[in-house]
């Protein structure tokens, strides 16, 4: 009997025990070579957890008689001289509350682990629960510096707590994260300081987190470790790789047919790391996500987007809001939608959350949530693009809820998917010109958004709404680049056409006469190759849909 996957665990004993392990401990020997204070950012869902807990299991001297349970991984026959050789104090910053006393929440949850800690080690140490984990900290290390005591410090999910407070309290997260009495802020302060020590027990840590915000605020920009997540040689650190891929399909005896491995790679793959790397790697829980459902059912999950995945929108909407209006980070977010990327010099690795607002680091704050990946090098300048159709559609109901948000446009997403259907069993434009209706009455919009670089990236956006289409904007072909390009996101039995619409904008005093040949020749020229597949041009003048038809 196979050994089921570990779709939703992180506790790495019993998933090397009982599950089946994708090995990342070829990392271990990388890790201790590149240095003793480092963090990874990467997107929710991508394996940090369990990670972080095999690096636990491997260094912690409590578990030194359970080495063989590695046995059949790179690092059981490539030990490093540290294996188990560390008394490990490990923190999960997601179980701290924002709610209420965020300081002596924090304070709360650190005291009991740093009891704990001492109670795995049987440490003759004690802690006074009324004093603060900076004081107790401190205490731990000037007792311990004395019993010649290896300390590897732990921390998952950094950030978590924190940016649940930079969404909703403002004003504590300023608190928290630069005043002088913040715990959170001495916590970290007190770390560096650990580490400067002559002799300090404190030997290595590793932190997880999904942006630097937090980190960047708390150190003033100084940080206290290596950031690792852009060097090539750990851009597969977590996640998976299609070699890794392709052993899971054969451990579980599934195939995939071209048209099915095609909806995989465009629902889950994509996600690069590093611009010096060639491949891309998988979101883990995504991948385990689609291959439990065969397990189990022998047939792909009905809703092709895991529920755990989904992000909380409402964690980027201050930074595209102000004052209950859309600012121009909104158009950043349009602008993928539109063309499909965007391109920066460089990724930001260091900036805080007011820089945050800034667009260059809006946009490197898209790339560290996972809403945007490394596509290619261009010219000097990096090409981004949204990873693939299930961040599409996330990404496209957060987009869909700002603008109604700041009550400038709303659309019905269940009628505009219905008449969706309709435009593919009945050849039914009403699609469209529903769109088009909305648009043109919701007349508030056009005071902030200029209607020729909207009204492409918002219609791709609700197109993206429904999971029965992968949706591409400038796909190429061999005749050029077609506007917006419907293929299916699922395995339909029926034999129904794609779509290729294209959009035209007419200048406020020229005729459709005059653009309406040239642009249907163009549809033509994209159908040529094609069986199947169906042109609709669609041209608007100002904020008006002028004409919609199939050609």
């Amino acid at each position: 009997m196979k050994k089921l996957l570990p779709y939703g665990i992180s506790d790495f004993k019993r998933v090397v025990s009982e599950r089946y392990y994708i090995d990342k401990t070829v990392f271990i020997p990388k890790l201790e070579q590149y240095g003793a204070f480092l963090y990874l950012i990467r997107p929710r869902r991508f394996g940090k957890s369990l990670f972080l807990n095999m690096f636990d299991f491997y260094y912690n001297v409590k578990y030194e008689s359970e080495f063989d349970l590695l046995k059949g991984l790179y690092i059981h026959s490539h030990p490093t001289s540290e294996k188990n050789s560390y008394h490990v104090l490990k923190f999960d910053f997601s179980a701290v509350s924002a709610i209420g006393d965020v300081n002596q929440n924090f304070n709360d949850y650190c005291n009991l682990e740093l009891e704990n800690f001492i109670k795995t080690y049987q440490l003759s140490l004690q802690i006074d629960k009324n004093k603060t984990i900076i004081y107790n900290l401190q205490e731990l290390f000037n007792d311990i510096e004395q019993l010649n005591i290896r300390v590897y410090i732990l921390i998952d999910e950094y950030d978590n707590f924190v940016n649940d407070l930079l969404v909703n309290d403002k004003e504590t997260y300023e608190k928290l994260v630069s005043s002088q009495e913040a715990v959170y802020k001495e916590f970290f302060k007190l770390l560096k300081a650990l580490t400067n020590q002559n002799d300090s027990p404190l030997k290595r840590m590793f932190f997880t987190g999904v942006s630097p915000l937090a980190l960047f605020d708390v150190t003033s920009g100084s940080n206290i470790g290596i950031n690792i997540t852009n060097i090539p040689i750990f851009n597969d650190i977590v996640g998976i790789t299609p070699d890794e891929y392709k052993k899971l399909l054969n451990y579980y005896d599934l195939k995939f047919d071209n048209q099915e491995q095609k909806l995989i790679d465009n629902w889950y793959n994509n996600y690069k790391f590093s611009r010096q790397v060639s491949h891309t790697v998988y979101n883990t829980d995504m991948i385990f996500y689609y291959i439990n459902s065969y397990i189990h059912t022998d047939q792909p999950p009905n809703d092709l987007i895991d529920i755990n995945v989904r992000s909380d929108y409402t964690k980027l909407r201050y930074l595209i809001e102000e004052n209950n209006k859309l600012n121009g980070n909104f158009n950043v977010l349009n602008e993928l939608f539109e063309n499909g990327y965007i391109t920066v010099p460089f990724i930001k690795e260091s900036f805080g959350a007011i820089e945050a607002l800034k667009k260059d680091n809006f946009i490197s704050l898209l790339y560290y949530l996972g809403y945007i990946t490394i596509d290619k090098e261009e010219m000097g300048e990096l090409r981004l693009k949204i990873p693939n159709q299930t961040i599409r559609q996330m990404a496209a109901e957060f987009l869909k809820s700002s603008v109604e948000l700041t009550n400038m446009f709303e659309i019905n997403t269940q009628e505009f998917i219905s008449l969706l259907i309709k435009l593919i069993y009945q050849n039914s434009l009403e699609v469209f010109d529903y769109f088009a209706k909305e648009l043109d009455k919701n007349s508030s919009i056009r005071d902030f958004i200029d209607g020729e670089s909207f009204i492409k990236g918002y219609l791709i956006a609700l197109l993206n709404l429904s999971s029965v289409f992968t949706v591409i904007s400038e796909k190429e072909t061999n005749k050029g680049y077609t506007d917006i390009y419907l293929t299916y996101a699922r395995n339909l039995k029926d034999s129904l056409p794609e779509f290729i619409i294209e959009l035209k904008y007419l200048k406020k005093d020229e005729k459709i006469e005059s653009i309406l040949p040239k642009a249907k020749e163009q549809i033509k020229k994209y159908l040529h190759d094609k069986t199947n597949t169906k042109g609709i041009l669609l041209v608007f003048q100002n904020w008006k849909m002028v004409y919609c038809d199939f050609e």
